[in-house]
C-alpha cells in the first residue's frame, strides 16, 4: 500500500564540490526519509557552463527517479560564503532588541547590509541582554544559485546556513553530561566547520578551507587501506583540535578556564567512527556523531548515508518540525506565500463534523426506532388474522417439496409402461424383444427380426423415440437378424 504523506522536504546542502540531497515526508504521527543521495560536482561559479548542466542534470535525475516534487525546499550554500557574526545587545525586553538589531547588524557588516541577504537568531542570556549570532552572504552570490535551483522547477522556501542546521541536529541528541559549553565540528574534504555553543547559544563559528582529495578518495573507496584511513583519520583529528583550540581563544566570551563538556562530529564519510575515537581518546571530552533525530523513523532507506548526508536531513527538517534556530537568508519579500497545514485545526474541524454526523445519525436512529415500534404495533393487531395463512403456506411448501422430489424421480426414472406400449405399436409383429434396458432418458433394445434395418425408420416416426440407432452390427441367426438399438427418449415422458 502507497504512503499517503501530508507534506514532503526536501533539503539541498550544496557544498564547494559536492551537493548532499534528503528527501523526507511527514505523515499525522511521524516524518519518514525517502530518499538521499550525494553528487560530486566541479565548483559552481557562474563562468563554467559544464559543471552547471552537470548538477542540473544529476538533480533533476534525483527528482524524476523520486517523484520529488515537495512543498519546501530548504537550500544552504557553500560555508565559505557566509560571514558569520556574534554580538550581544542590552535592552529591555525582545520587541526592543528587535528593533535595534538591524542597526547594529550595519556597524557589524562594515559593506553595508544593501548587497547581503543576512538573518539573526536571537537568544536571551539575562534579564536585559540579548545574543545574536548573525549570518550573511552578498546578494550576487546568493541569487546565482538560487536561480541555478529554479531552474529545477523547484521554488527554494528557506536559504539557511549549514551551520544552523548542524546545530539544530546538536540540539536534538543526548549528551552524556548537561555541559553548558558544547563544540561542533562539520568535516567535508574542502572545509572544516567548527561552532562553539555555550547556553544554547552559537558564541562562534569559522570555517576554514582545506584541499584533502584524501577524505573525497576514502568516501569513494579508492583508498581502503586500514593503516591508511587510521594515519588519515589522526591528521584529521589534528586538525580538529588545532581549530577548536584557535576557535576557544577567539571567542571573547568564553573564559579562559571555561572547558568543552562535549564535542558532536558530522561528515567525514566512513572516517567518522576512528575520528570520534581518535578525538575522545586526545581530548579526553566526551565526543558523539551526529545522528538522525529520534522524530525520524528508524527504517531509512538504502541511498540514505547518515554520515554524508545528515545536514541535508537537518534542512529538511526546517519546514516539518520546529527547531530552535529558525533563520531565513532570504528576504520577507522573497520568501514563498505557503499555507502551512494546521493538523490541530484540521483534527479539530474533523472531530465536529464527526460529532455533527454523529447527531444526525442519532436523530434518524430514533425516528426510525418509533416507526418500527408503531409498525410491531399493527403487525401485532394482524397476527391473529394471518394465523390461519401461515398454516395454509406451510402446508402448500410440505406438498411442494414432495412434488419435487416426485419431478426428480420422474427425470431419472421414467415411466416404463408408456415407453412398451409405444415399442408394441410401433415395432412389426415379426420382430420380438429379448431385453430392455432404460437409463434416465435413454432405452435400450435387444432383439430378433428378419429385416432389422426396417426398424429405425419406424422408431423415428415416433414422438416418443428421438435419435434412434443400431449398437454394434447386426448378426444374422437362424432365428432371424439379432440387434441392439438405443435411442433418447422425449422429455414429456
Amino acid at each position: 500500500m502507497k504512503s499517503i504523506f501530508i507534506e514532503k522536504s526536501l533539503g539541498m546542502d550544496i557544498r564547494e564540490e559536492s551537493v548532499s540531497l534528503t528527501l523526507i515526508g511527514k505523515k499525522l504521527r511521524a516524518i519518514e526519509v525517502l530518499a538521499g543521495k550525494t553528487i560530486a560536482l566541479k565548483p559552481l561559479t557562474g563562468k563554467d557552463e559544464k559543471a552547471e548542466k552537470h548538477f542540473l542534470n544529476k538533480v533533476n535525475r534525483f527528482l524524476v527517479e523520486h517523484d520529488t516534487w515537495p512543498e519546501s525546499v530548504v537550500v544552504s550554500l557553500p560555508r565559505s560564503y557566509i560571514t558569520f557574526k556574534t554580538f550581544e545587545l542590552l535592552a529591555p525586553d525582545l520587541e526592543s532588541v528587535q528593533s535595534m538589531v538591524e542597526f547594529e547588524l550595519e556597524r557589524q557588516f562594515s559593506s553595508g547590509l544593501e548587497d547581503l541577504y543576512f538573518t539573526y537568531q536571537i537568544t536571551q542570556k539575562y534579564e536585559n541582554t540579548f545574543h545574536i549570532a548573525s549570518a550573511a552572504i552578498k546578494k550576487e552570490i546568493a541569487n546565482y544559485f538560487l536561480e541555478l535551483v529554479q531552474k529545477l522547477n523547484l521554488t527554494p522556501t528557506i536559504l539557511d546556513v549549514s551551520t544552523f542546521a548542524n546545530v539544530n541536529l546538536a540540539f536534538s541528541q543526548e549528551m552524556e553530561n548537561d555541559a553548558t559549553l558544547w563544540a561542533l565540528a562539520d568535516i567535508s574534504p574542502e572545509n572544516l566547520d567548527i561552532a562553539l555553543i555555550k547556553n544554547n547559544a552559537i558564541e562562534f563559528s569559522r570555517s576554514r578551507s582545506w584541499d584533502w582529495q584524501a577524505i573525497k578518495d576514502a568516501n569513494s573507496g579508492e583508498s581502503k587501506d586500514p593503516a591508511q584511513l587510521k594515519s588519515l583519520s589522526s591528521e584529521i583529528t589534528k586538525n580538529i583540535i588545532e581549530d577548536l583550540q584557535q576557535a576557544l581563544s577567539s571567542c571573547r566570551s568564553i573564559e579562559g578556564n571555561e572547558l568543552v563538556g562535549h564535542i558532536f562530529i558530522t561528515g567525514g564519510g566512513v572516517l567518522v567512527p576512528h575520528i570520534r575515537q581518535l578525538l575522545e581518546k586526545e581530548t579526553e571530552v566526551s565526543t558523539t556523531v551526529l545522528n538522525t533525530p529520534e522524530s525520524i523513523t528508524p527504517n531509512l532507506p538504502e541511498s540514505f548515508s547518515p554520515s554524508l548526508m545528515l545536514t541535508s536531513l537537518g534542512l529538511s527538517l526546517r519546514e516539518l518540525k520546529k527547531q530552535q534556530i529558525e533563520t531565513n537568508l532570504l528576504p520577507a519579500d522573497q520568501q514563498p506565500k505557503r499555507k502551512k497545514v494546521n493538523i490541530k485545526l484540521t483534527l479539530a474541524m474533523a472531530v465536529t463534523v464527526v460529532l455533527l454526523l454523529a447527531g444526525w445519525f442519532a436523530n434518524k436512529v430514533v425516528y426510525t426506532n418509533k416507526t418500527l415500534t408503531t409498525l410491531d404495533e399493527q403487525l401485532n393487531e394482524i397476527k391473529g388474522q394471518v394465523a390461519s395463512l401461515e398454516k395454509i403456506d406451510l402446508t402448500y411448501d410440505s406438498l411442494k417439496q414432495y412434488v419435487d422430489i416426485l419431478n426428480t424421480i420422474k427425470k431419472q426414472y421414467p415411466n416404463k409402461l408408456p415407453v412398451l406400449g409405444e415399442l408394441t405399436r410401433t415395432l412389426p409383429r415379426d420382430t420380438w424383444l429379448t431385453h430392455l434396458n432404460f437409463k434416465q432418458r435413454e432405452v435400450e433394445v435387444k432383439g430378433f427380426s428378419p429385416v432389422a434395418s426396417k426398424l429405425i425408420p419406424l422408431l423415428e416416426q415416433s414422438k416418443t423415440f428421438v435419435g434412434a440407432g443400431f449398437l454394434g452390427t447386426i448378426i444374422k441367426e437362424s432365428a432371424g437378424e439379432k440387434f441392439t438399438i438405443r435411442a433418447d427418449l422425449e422429455s414429456g415422458l
